[in-house]
């Protein structure tokens, strides 16, 4: 089961990587019209009930395919399509398309009403006039939902008797909200479902105007005493990625170079030559949403010790560079950051399953950098394939894990 974003995701990617969208949406329609002609007497018509959306398209293409079959098929719209996949999609069914105000004049008639309103990309509580028409819906005894019920996840949702679903179910449904659940595959290669790419870009949080300093993350970077230059870069990747405040801890050796970078950093002089366990308790005095720690700070044992306390002490660490290395990483949302040679200081190969297999019995996330990265869970395994030869180059990794941290 999967988060409904990441089938938004799969489709922004699938595109990218080549997939032509109608292409994806006529697989989809093939299997919702399969599915009704082998479970609904021809006797029965058949009423989709349509956004605008691709959910929609989905709808357009079915019905075309079952008005072909012989069955009594209409389409009851809430207006044109408007993307350009569904378009094409509603071009294709040249026959008369209902509005969907009329579809109570139906109610009466024996028939499978197939829900096509709304897919997995509602935010919030459905609005009007859309609560409307699912409640107009939810007064028919037979429902077939598309994907997932319009409304999925909200108090005001179609309750249907069935739901075909693509690619893998969502997390939440189950046979109270969705009937009898159909997992179907429309496609979606194990290569795209693997790749990231630009529907990463909609995990981004928008951001709030209303907000004020410091409220859209302050993030704390751990690091320096044997090379001062990173901690700096992993604090402007940071800032770069949208936080507002980021605090930067250094020894006393690298404080004048780091707090001399960039007039935005806030930059804390720890004293002495190295990180040390005190820089626990210096944390503890400011919340920070998430702490960086290992750039350029160098594999002094006290400073391993040091990374042992913050992971006990803290939730949401990201692990960089120097301060990679076997721990006991509790459960606290931790995610590592190794190139190839730091994975061996985990006992590590980059075998997906043994990357995976640590992930998940450390309740940890790897991105592992390289020509392509690796990025795990334990769950799930995604690729990054677009660096470029040029993040060859000292200060990369460093700014990589001040992004994380953001």
């Amino acid at each position: 089961m999967r988060k409904l974003i990441e089938f938004q995701i799969l489709d922004v990617n699938a595109v990218h990587n080549g997939f032509d969208y109608f292409d994806l949406m006529s697989s989809a329609g093939s299997r919702i019209a399969e599915h009704i002609s082998l479970t609904t007497p021809k006797s029965d018509s058949i009423f989709f009930v349509c956004g605008y959306g691709n959910n929609a398209g989905d709808g357009y293409v079915a019905a075309n395919i079952l008005y072909g079959e012989g069955f009594d098929v209409k389409i009851f719209a809430v207006s044109e399509p408007k993307s350009k996949a569904a378009r094409r999609a509603a071009s294709n069914y040249n026959k008369e398309v209902y509005d969907i105000y009329d579809l109570t004049k139906f109610s009466s008639v024996s028939c499978l009403v197939v829900d096509c309103l709304l897919g997995s990309g509602i935010k919030g509580e459905p609005r009007e006039p859309f609560s409307s028409f699912i409640k107009v819906v939810n007064q028919f005894k037979n429902i077939l939902s598309i994907d997932v019920p319009s409304g999925f996840g909200t108090v005001n949702a179609v309750i249907p008797n069935q739901t075909i679903t693509f690619h893998d179910k969502k997390i939440g449904m189950h046979q109270e909200n969705c009937g009898e659940i159909y997992l179907v595959d429309i496609g979606f290669s194990a290569m795209v479902d693997e790749s990231t790419g630009p529907g990463e870009l909609l995990l981004f949080p928008d951001f709030n105007r209303k907000k004020h300093k410091g409220q859209n993350g302050k993030v704390a970077v751990v690091g320096g005493g044997e090379y001062s230059g990173a901690p700096a870069l992993s604090g402007m990747g940071a800032y770069r990625a949208g936080v507002d405040l980021v605090h930067v801890f250094v020894p006393e050796t690298s404080y004048n170079q780091v707090s001399s970078f960039a007039p935005e950093l806030i930059v804390h002089n720890c004293g002495g030559t190295k990180i040390e366990s005190t820089i626990v308790e210096i944390l503890q005095e400011k919340e920070f949403e998430s702490i960086v720690v290992g750039p350029g700070m160098g594999k002094s044992p006290d400073s391993i010790a040091a990374v042992q306390m913050i992971i006990d002490t803290f939730e949401n660490v990201v692990i960089d560079a120097d301060a990679i290395f076997d721990y006991d990483f509790k459960d606290n949302n931790v995610l590592i950051t190794p190139h190839k040679g730091e994975l061996s200081r985990l006992g590590l190969s980059s075998d997906k399953m043994e990357l995976m297999n640590f992930s998940k019995s450390n309740h940890l996330t790897l991105l592992v950098k390289g020509e392509k990265d690796f990025i795990t869970d334990g769950i799930f395994f995604k690729i990054n394939s677009t660096g470029h030869p040029r993040m060859a180059v000292g200060g990369s990794g460093d700014v990589l894990a001040g992004i994380c941290g953001a």
